[in-house]
């Protein structure tokens, strides 16, 4: 029986070498296509937009309510700078502002008291010169009139007399034109308290201006979160002193990640946006994420650095350069996805 098998296999052996030959260039055929279809990276990172959040003022750290790896929710405190001498400053312009705004009221007060009286002697002033103008007149006829008599009809006496009446109308009409003169020169004081009045209303404004800038300067002695986030690190303790621009923490939202792929420029022919991508991170290795392509850089990466490499001496070796790719990927609710982490891609370039 056993002899009779192997008689049959010897019969068939070609046939099954050719079967498995086959069968092995289908597989290798069919891997190779898969490979052809498929663009890989294996030196991929996670990316966020890692916030560094620095201070505005100077001054000392009285409070640090969070710290590394603590949840922090938009608009809460980290840092509460110490704001004794701000609150000061801003009481000195406060009070300055209400003498300011006392010495308005007092001088609006002032402007219309004068402007009543000035209008009201200016009006009777003239009122008495209108009537010293008159009687010069009526005194200057009668006197011409005893003049052109004198001697006839008219008196010595009555001459002289009417001679006395003329000049104690011009005496009279004199001092009523100088009245009015002072009269219509105290509206000047109008003016004066006017011009004053908008000198304090200029000071009033820049008074305002300094009590906002204060008030700012107040605010930003509690540094807020500009985002839902969570610390990354943090860079000063209660008690130190910090400066303008200096960093106090770096923070992250862990909903806003995305992967960093930087893809040779020879596999670029076959992306495009919101092809699909199969994403394995090394932190997890029995966890498979899913994304798609977002979008494609317009430069190579050597063109960013801070060295470049020029050819001077005519040498050349030709390396393919690369080209960084943003791949779009859901963070779970867990948010396991952290910037930094190393990830491996695959993305699909099968037409559709």
């Amino acid at each position: 029986m056993i002899q009779r098998l192997l008689v049959s296999l010897r019969h068939y052996r070609k046939w099954i070498f050719l079967g498995v030959a086959i069968a092995l260039l289908l597989g290798i055929g069919l891997w190779g296509y898969e490979r052809l279809a498929h663009v890989t990276e294996n030196d991929a990172r996670v990316k966020a937009d890692m916030i560094v959040v620095s201070s505005r003022v100077d001054g000392w750290v009285i409070e640090r309510p969070v710290t590394d790896g603590q949840v922090i929710h938009s608009g809460q405190e980290l840092v509460v700078i110490d704001q004794r001498e701000a609150d000061l400053k801003l009481a000195g312009l406060r009070a300055k502002a209400e003498s300011v705004r006392l010495r308005r009221e007092q001088i609006n007060i002032q402007q219309r008291m004068v402007g009543s009286t000035a209008h009201n002697a200016v009006a009777a002033a003239e009122a008495n010169y209108q009537a010293a103008t008159t009687k010069l007149e009526q005194a200057r006829r009668e006197f011409q009139r005893a003049d052109e008599l004198r001697g006839r009809i008219v008196s010595h006496e009555l001459w002289e007399q009417r001679q006395t009446q003329l000049r104690q109308a011009e005496a009279a009409a004199s001092s009523a034109s100088a009245s009015l003169s002072d009269a219509r020169a105290k509206l000047g004081d109008i003016d004066v308290l006017r011009k004053e009045v908008d000198n304090l209303v200029q000071e009033a404004a820049q008074i305002d201006a300094q009590i906002r800038e204060q008030e700012i300067n107040i605010a930003d002695r509690r540094v807020r979160s500009p985002i839902d986030g969570i610390v990354d690190q943090k860079f000063v303790e209660p008690g130190e002193y910090v400066i303008p621009g200096q960093r106090l923490f770096i923070i992250h939202d862990p909903k806003k990640v995305w992967i960093d792929a930087d893809i040779k420029e020879t596999k670029l022919a076959g992306l495009r946006p919101g092809q699909a991508v199969d994403i394995r991170v090394d932190a997890y290795p029995n966890r498979r994420f899913v994304g798609h392509i977002e979008r494609i850089g317009n430069a190579a990466t050597g063109e960013f650095a801070l060295l470049p490499s020029p050819n001077p001496s005519g040498n050349f070796t030709k390396i393919a350069q690369r080209v960084p790719v943003r791949i779009a990927v859901e963070q779970p609710d867990d948010n396991p996805l952290r910037p930094g982490m190393m990830v491996e891609v695959d993305i699909d370039t099968h037409p559709r």
